[in-house]
């Protein structure tokens, strides 16, 4: 693989990976003498980036995580990795800008870890939660300046600019692989609560939009306005800043 321009790639990476963790102490509280909680997790993480025009590719993404054990990994379901927050997670008017804590994690299971299952715009994080997860990302990456200008750019912000269109797709869910569904994304608290099926295809959400990228004071910031899959451009879209280059 090789690198021609900042976030922008040729060829084919890739990663596969398991963890198992247990806990060292063998008696503690009701816990029987000889019985280790353990976690066991295994996932993936692909990445092909195919060249369109010059420094113009398209990239695309595919990436899982599952779970098991007597502890298990959680993961919440959407926003962007590496996402900047700026103010309290609560709008004055009861709405939420980052996480969604309508959708409550099963309280029948044992979560010993939590992470984030990423990228996944158009939503807030906790469209779904769960001890499996995929997500599956395509960019189509346009470095503006640098593929429509034959001579160097010396401004590090013009040079790496970038115009991006993406369609992400996700779900997480618990159980075993047959349980996998379109995620709900659930308003308001019980007694009074509404759940609506995520806009989306097949069993997974979905989000589209476009975005920016560029180096600004030796940060490569990425801006991105994502619309829930459910129409074309149908209602407001949410934004993200994020810090960090690729997906």
């Amino acid at each position: 693989m090789i690198a021609p321009a900042t976030n922008i790639w040729n060829g084919l990476r890739f990663k596969v990976f398991a963890d198992v963790n247990s806990r060292v102490l063998s008696k503690q509280g009701n816990m029987k003498s000889g019985d280790h909680p353990f976690t066991m997790n295994v996932g993936f993480d692909a990445r092909h980036y195919l060249p369109i025009y010059r420094n113009i590719i398209w990239a695309t993404r595919a990436a899982g995580d599952f779970s098991w054990g007597k502890q298990k990994m959680i993961y919440y379901l959407g926003g962007v990795d590496n996402w900047l927050m700026f103010g309290d997670n609560q709008k004055t008017n009861g709405t939420y800008r980052y996480f969604n804590p309508a959708n409550i994690p099963d309280p029948n299971t044992n979560y010993a870890y939590q992470s984030l299952a990423v990228n996944m715009r158009g939503f807030l994080q906790n469209v779904a939660n769960g001890n499996n997860a995929l997500v599956i990302n395509s960019e189509i990456r346009v470095p503006v300046f640098s593929s429509f200008i034959n001579k160097p750019i010396n401004n590090a912000f013009l040079r790496n600019f970038q115009i991006v269109q993406f369609i992400d797709l996700g779900t997480a869910w618990n159980g075993s692989y047959n349980k996998i569904e379109r995620p709900n994304v659930s308003y308001g608290t019980t007694p009074v609560q509404i759940k609506v099926k995520a806009g989306g295809v097949g069993p997974f959400a979905g989000g589209y939009g476009f975005g920016a990228r560029s180096t600004l004071l030796g940060y490569f910031l990425r801006f991105d306005a994502g619309w829930e899959m459910k129409g074309v451009f149908r209602g407001k879209p949410k934004f993200y800043f994020a810090m960090g280059l690729d997906f």
